[in-house]
């Protein structure tokens, strides 16, 4: 099996905890099977045998937190490791952090991979899954695992420093004890040992030591030191590592998981868009409705698709004017909101359905398509891409015409040679630029995401990397590096072609401007809308 094909996946720990089907019992087998073995000196287990866990007690004692996420890694169908992670912010006002931005710190509860896949990156993966490029003040875990501790200093770039934990161990402790003490069992007099010498902690949790030695030698790189010490039964390692510490820099193993990373980032950062809260491109609804009834020759009684439809904007009026819509998002929350609406405004012509445009199989076709505001692009991978044009040209009916924007490349480059030149790169030869991006809250709070400081555009590729952050709504603060790809005219002409359609004309638009004809680099045109047909033979 293909370790490139593993599907990273998170979830909230309400889902988890709701779930109907299997899934707990999927991750009790997994950690019964290959989490580790007690020790000679556990009491009352018996030497060797397996460490169970029980779905109940994953249940109870670690995703019963409201700031609790599982992490999953499958490979064909089948779990092959998962993650608890617990992100909260530190306000004891004795110890309070000064800076409150990143006085934030993400704790890793569990760990699990299984032994046929260890030692291969998936650990490092999952952990790469739960902190990506984020701001927060701290990221750690408790474990008697070499290899975690490594995954946890190649997801983060830092390496543990004994001192630096010292300096924090009270922070630590506290949090461990007021947020954690259902996981752990940690109270004010549990023993914790930092100093120069390693850094521990007495959970009395007696898995077995004897790979130990073995496992340091394959996990740490060649000429540099263990730092955390030897391991006594009983304990485990207290690792963490801080925002302020220096960055190592990216290699090329981390390249290739921020690039495999890169699709669960973007529905992770569009899903906290606050699309409600005022968006100047979201005033400009029903000129666009009247646009798309207008060039498609729409009528009521007919059907359209809205591939990506978001809160359904353009859905709910397209509905309103007697059409049948259609709105299908990957974005759950997006869908149940956008039910909702319809609810409220008690249309009965419009459906919405929680589902990826890549993947989407149905018998049913559309007198028209409507792909709008850069669902095409969402995807640095092309192939991906040309997934949600294919179906758009399948679910066309043989005379259905589409409707398609992208992000303009040419506008895009320009604005950066004209005021940040030194933002144009080759990610294949700088890719450790994107660590020095300056976080904003574009997509958050403007959407203006053609503001050339707060982005590196390649010039080989068209992908753009943004280091966004988000504040709002009632989740913690957190920063994603978000990449996506923009075009040129010729380039989303030939896309479209190649995947049954044909193009019947494109050009450069911008939002509420797009009866206009706009010139490539013209600041308004941000957007590049290609009108097709179903090819005859597609």
């Amino acid at each position: 099996m293909d370790i490139e094909n593993v599907q990273y996946e998170q979830l909230p720990a309400d889902f988890a905890i709701n779930d109907t089907g299997s899934l707990l019992e999927e991750c009790s087998h997994l950690y019964s099977n290959h989490y580790g073995r007690w020790s000679k000196d556990a009491p009352h287990h018996g030497t060797g045998n397996r460490i169970k866990l029980s779905a109940e007690m994953l249940r109870t004692r670690w995703l019963e937190n409201e700031n609790a996420n599982l992490y999953t890694a499958r490979l064909e169908g089948k779990l092959i490791g998962y993650a608890i992670a617990i992100r909260l912010r530190y306000n004891d006002k004795t110890y309070r952090v000064k800076d409150e931005k990143n006085g934030i710190f993400s704790w890793v509860t569990q760990l699990v991979v299984h032994e046929d896949y260890r030692n291969r990156g998936i650990a490092k993966q999952l952990l790469f899954s739960i902190w990506g490029l984020s701001n927060d003040f701290a990221w750690g875990l408790l474990t008697a695992n070499p290899y975690a501790i490594r995954a946890l200093e190649k997801a983060t770039r830092r390496r543990c420093n004994p001192e630096r934990i010292r300096r924090n161990k009270q922070k630590l402790l506290n949090i461990a004890c007021r947020d954690l003490g259902g996981c752990y069992g940690i109270k004010k007099s549990t023993r914790i040992d930092v100093s120069k010498a390693g850094s521990k902690i007495d959970t009395k949790f007696f898995v077995d030591h004897s790979q130990v030695p073995e496992m340091i030698q394959k996990a740490v790189p060649n000429g540099m030191p263990w730092v955390l010490g030897d391991l006594e039964e009983g304990w485990e390692w207290f690792a963490f590592t801080f925002q302020d510490q220096e960055q190592l820099k990216l290699t090329g193993d981390e390249i290739e998981g921020m690039i495999r990373a890169s699709d669960q980032v973007a529905q992770k950062a569009y899903s906290r868009m606050l699309l409600d809260k005022g968006h100047k491109w979201a005033g400009h609804t029903d000129k666009e409705v009247e646009f798309i009834i207008e060039k498609c020759a729409l009528t009521p009684g007919k059907t359209v698709l809205d591939m990506g439809c978001g809160l359904g904007r353009h859905a709910l009026k397209l509905a309103e004017r007697g059409l049948q819509i259609t709105g299908i998002d990957y974005i759950l929350e997006f869908i149940e909101r956008a039910k909702q609406e319809a609810k409220n405004r008690k249309l009965e012509t419009v459906r919405f359905i929680d589902g990826d445009g890549r993947e989407l199989e149905s018998d049913e076709c559309y007198d028209a398509v409507v792909c709008l505001y850069d669902v095409i692009g969402s995807f640095i991978d092309e192939e991906e891409n040309r997934k949600i044009l294919g179906n758009i040209a399948r679910h066309l009916k043989p005379d259905g015409v589409a409707i398609i924007t992208v992000m303009n490349h040419e506008l895009t480059i320009r604005l950066a040679q004209d005021r940040f030149p030194g933002h144009i790169f080759s990610f294949d030869s700088e890719p450790n630029r994107v660590l020095d991006l300056e976080p904003a809250g574009i997509m958050e709070e403007t959407g203006n995401i053609f503001d050339p400081k707060h982005y590196l555009v390649d010039k080989n590729t068209h992908i753009v990397y943004r280091n966004e952050q988000f504040t709002g709504g009632r989740k913690l603060p957190e920063q994603l590096v978000v990449m996506d790809k923009r075009y040129t005219e010729q380039e989303i002409t030939e896309l479209c072609e190649a995947t049954g359609l044909v193009v019947q004309w494109a050009k450069y638009v911008g939002a509420g401007r797009w009866d206009d004809s706009l010139e490539p680099t013209e600041k308004a045109a941000k957007e590049i809308m290609v009108f097709c047909k179903k090819r005859r033979d597609g």
